[in-house]
């Protein structure tokens, strides 16, 4: 028994570490900015810090921007004497960053410097003694070089303005304004007070047209709106995936940078969800999915050997790095029908429209080669195709160029006659 649990658990390392590789390797020399909206506690039992330290471990560029250790700070009456107690607070918060980080790797180097360049904002009537300031600015230089060293950068929430003053900064507006200017890779909002609000969101998947919508449909609690805005912003001027994640759930960080299902909110400007051509390095998840699935008898196991030989026929789904279906293109050359073959999705991401929309990208893809039919083989119950428009066929309706090596009697065949207009 111990023998068999100790398996049972390598196999899982070794599928959880699979499935990360692909992230390590996009990330490789990005950059990752970080927003520390809740100072993490160590007695909470809290790894947020350790996990950035074990992203930067790994040559990921990280950005850690944090305000004062104590946000409640700010409902204070605000004036000058309390803006030296918010100054305190968040030098104090940023020594205690790096201490905890060098005590959980002293093999990690850390920068903090004033690089955010700061103009007054408004002043508001009952804040005209607080110095609050906005970004003007960063000094994008020493951060790059800080950066290249793979030193991890900790920026406060202050800016210099002006014969050196400092400003005080809003750290989320602050985050999105490094993000921005760095061509960051991700943006990450890392809070605990967004979590009650998660189960509002129509998905955890969201592009920034429908967030856009979303934001102007719903009425949102303000400090979680002001957070979903901003990761739409920082999304609208360039970064690729903003975040919102509860930094409270352990873990959540590494399954939301590394993983591809993820815990959080994430909003994107790009295709997160695609279906692209297959290419070689594919070949051994594409051979995975089809083992599956050969082995529950819904498709036709194929060889490697095969797979290298019609790689340009085949389609995948992939979900940000992860292939997570493929589905098989056959056509024959002066023939007027294709066919669909190989469909198949991985157990862990079935019921998802991720078997139709592989469907459906072959549909148009037949259209605009203007074949006249198009046909599926199957030896799965699913409905699938007939949701699609097929409808079943016997196997005599099938192209000669495929009936003279149809031999699975247990394949269920349709036909979807494309219309040309």
């Amino acid at each position: 028994m111990k023998s068999f649990v100790s398996t049972e658990n390598n196999q899982s390392f070794a599928r959880h570490l699979r499935q990360a590789l692909p992230y390590f390797e996009e990330f490789q020399g990005q950059i990752l900015v970080f927003h520390l909206g809740v100072f993490p506690a160590p007695e909470e039992g809290s790894r947020i810090i350790e996990d950035l330290v074990l992203l930067n471990r790994a040559g990921l560029q990280i950005i850690l921007v944090h305000g004062p250790g104590e946000p409640s700070i700010f409902s204070n009456s605000p004036s000058e004497s309390h803006f030296n107690e918010i100054r305190r607070s968040i030098a104090s918060a940023n020594w205690e960053l790096q201490t905890r980080i060098h005590s959980i790797s002293q093999k990690v180097q850390t920068f903090s410097a004033h690089l955010i360049k700061a103009v007054p904002s408004e002043i508001h009537p009952e804040e005209r003694r607080l110095p609050k300031g906005r970004v003007s600015g960063i000094l994008l230089d020493p951060l790059h070089e800080a950066l290249n060293s793979n030193k991890l950068i900790i920026i406060p929430s202050f800016g210099i303005g002006e014969k050196g003053r400092l400003w005080l900064l809003d750290s989320w507006e602050t985050s999105i304004e490094v993000a921005s200017a760095a061509h960051a890779k991700k943006l990450v909002h890392l809070g605990t007070q967004n979590q009650a609000h998660f189960s509002r969101l129509p998905s955890s998947e969201m592009n920034t047209s429908a967030m856009r919508l979303w934001l102007e449909q719903e009425k949102i609690p303000e400090e979680a709106g002001r957070v979903w805005q901003g990761l739409l912003n920082a999304c609208e001027r360039g970064v690729e995936r903003c975040h919102d994640l509860d930094s409270g759930v352990d873990g959540s960080l590494l399954q939301e940078i590394l993983t591809p299902g993820g815990i959080g909110l994430m909003v994107t400007n790009s295709d997160y969800r695609r279906i692209r051509s297959a290419r070689m390095s594919d070949l051994q998840r594409i051979s995975e999915l089809l083992g599956e699935s050969s082995t529950e008898k819904t498709v036709v196991y194929r060889s490697r050997e095969y797979l290298g030989q019609h790689v340009d026929d085949f389609h995948v789904f992939c979900i940000d790095e992860e292939i997570t279906g493929c589905v098989e293109f056959h056509t024959s050359r002066d023939s007027p029908a294709a066919l669909i073959g190989s469909l198949t999705v991985s157990a862990s991401h079935r019921n998802q429209g991720i078997g139709r929309e592989l469907v459906e990208a072959v549909i148009q893809e037949a259209q605009k080669r203007e074949f006249r039919n198009l046909f599926a083989l199957t030896m799965s119950q699913s409905s699938i195709f007939v949701q699609c428009g097929f409808e079943e066929v016997e196997p005599e309706e099938l192209p000669d160029w495929k009936l003279k090596d149809f031999d699975y009697p247990e394949s269920r065949v349709f036909r979807f006659k494309i219309n040309r207009s």
